[in-house]
């Protein structure tokens, strides 16, 4: 009884207060995400996404720093999309050894308004993603100048993002071959 008083007099914590407090700012300390400014824009970083996944859970972008990435900006009443929207997997295991991570975000359903769950579930069932993310977005993902959004100006818009959140490189339209170009590029020539 006695030390426990003494130590309350003299501030100390229990063991398990102290250990916490450690764990935290470990936590802290090795978090990478350290700078305080993003945008949507060629060579800085990107701002977290948190969005619902297909299967309504919201995914955190910022969890995945470290993986190479790309983003698929998509509607699903958008021929070149749909036509896309299949290759989500295929590269995902061309690239398996660099840990590449493929983000759909689907920014409009069939009646250009904001998907569903059900809209996501029917584009995860009818392209085929296992592993590959699938996220309902919006029109107000998107903003013309790249600062508060998107810089969409034609679908599908591709964004990828090196193993630093930084958007290495983005462009409109879809072109297996050319995306195969830039991966490699971003992920062999210091990008």
């Amino acid at each position: 009884m006695f030390g426990l008083i003494f130590g309350f007099l003299l501030g100390c914590t229990p063991a398990e207060d102290t250990d916490k407090a450690a764990e935290e700012t470990a936590m802290v300390e090795d978090n990478p995400i350290t700078w305080d400014e993003c945008s949507y824009r060629i060579g800085e970083h990107i701002c977290n996404l948190s969005l619902p996944d297909s299967n309504m859970d919201y995914f955190e972008l910022y969890e995945h720093y470290g993986r190479p990435i790309v983003i698929d900006l998509s509607a699903e009443w958008c021929a070149p999309c749909l036509a896309s929207g299949p290759h989500a997997e295929l590269f995902m295991d061309q690239w398996v050894a660099e840990d590449l991570l493929w983000i759909t975000v689907l920014l409009e359903n069939t009646d250009r308004e904001d998907p569903t769950a059900v809209d996501l579930a029917e584009w995860v069932d009818a392209m085929g993603n296992v592993n590959s993310v699938v996220l309902a977005g919006s029109r107000d993902l998107v903003d013309a100048t790249g600062e508060h959004g998107f810089p969409l100006t034609s679908w599908p818009t591709f964004i990828l993002i090196n193993k630093d959140m930084v958007i290495y490189h983005g462009w409109s339209g879809w072109s297996e071959d050319y995306l195969n170009q830039k991966i490699a590029e971003m992920l062999f020539n210091g990008g």
